[in-house]
């Protein structure tokens, strides 16, 4: 990154900058570009208007999202390689380029701008650093960014507000995200769910065998699945594809034990056992030995 300053946004409160958004922009491009202008206003007192693509182009814009300033650049951007999250964010002669996938990435390249290169912080819903400035200037900047994980939840009440997940890029089940957050990815069933996938009601009178076998005997009460058993697995499996079709815009499908101990001892799981346990302790001497 080219950190050279060259780039007045604002000074005395005043800005000769403008945004720029396409006619067709999504919910969280324009929520992205309506960000902007907020911030920058706390920052130095000076409204950056903005504008559709298709008004008469000035000389300092900052571009937000896909529109057909792109084009008179040449940018040749990849938009399947940003997927829904990456962005760019790059200066080209006198304009400012903040773009990104529809769904989240333009607001999100927007916010590390703000984050990365104008100070702001938001520690908490209630809690955040916008610091005030007479001149705002940033460098020449030359940055991609991509999600390393698909799925970002810190997993706390406050952390579940809308405005605070999104300018920290937590997109996950929980947080209250609106469409013009961009929405969220959504986790179907979340988690401890093999009662789900396989109800102890519907089964453990007719086939105790599908349940932990436990000191010699199958429960009922605080029970796991038996996971060499066949028929355990092909019940999940129907009953996953199941909630496949009734949330098809879940992209996460939770298979995951229940919330306590009692894992099946019968013969077959025991030999799964027996043999993870020999490689998790080959795997631990192993890491021992190279320290």
């Amino acid at each position: 990154m080219n950190t050279e300053s060259k780039y007045i946004l604002a000074k005395n409160g005043i800005s000769h900058w403008k945004i720029i958004i396409s006619k067709e922009a999504s919910e969280s491009e324009t929520y992205a570009a309506e960000e902007l202008q907020r911030f920058i206003k706390k920052i130095s007192g000076a409204v950056l208007p903005i504008d559709d693509e298709e008004s008469r182009e000035t000389k300092w814009e900052i571009v937000v999202g896909n529109s057909n300033r792109l084009e008179k650049l040449n940018l040749n951007i990849d938009w399947q390689d940003l997927g829904p999250e990456g962005f760019i964010i790059r200066t080209v002669g006198d304009k400012l380029i903040i773009v990104g996938g529809k769904l989240r990435g333009t607001l999100y390249g927007v916010y590390s701008f703000l984050e990365e290169y104008l100070g702001c912080r938001w520690f908490s819903s209630k809690v955040s650093r916008i610091p005030e400035r007479g001149r705002v200037e940033i460098p020449s900047i030359d940055e991609k960014q991509f999600p390393v994980l698909e799925y970002r939840e810190p997993y706390y009440f406050d952390a579940f507000d809308g405005d605070w997940a999104a300018r920290n890029k937590a997109n996950g089940h929980f947080p209250r995200l609106k469409p013009h957050h961009g929405g969220k990815v959504r986790y179907a069933h979340f988690v401890h769910t093999f009662h789900s996938l396989v109800p102890v009601e519907e089964y453990f009178d007719t086939h105790p065998e599908y349940f932990s076998e436990v000191d010699g005997k199958r429960i009922k009460e605080r029970t796991q699945l038996c996971l060499t058993n066949p028929d355990v697995f092909g019940i999940a499996l129907e009953r996953v594809r199941q909630w496949i079709k009734e949330e098809p815009d879940a992209t996460i499908i939770s298979v995951s034990q229940n919330d306590w101990y009692n894992p099946c001892q019968c013969k077959n799981c025991k030999v799964i056992d027996e043999k993870e346990a020999i490689a998790e302790r080959f795997c631990i001497s192993s890491i021992r030995s190279l320290r």
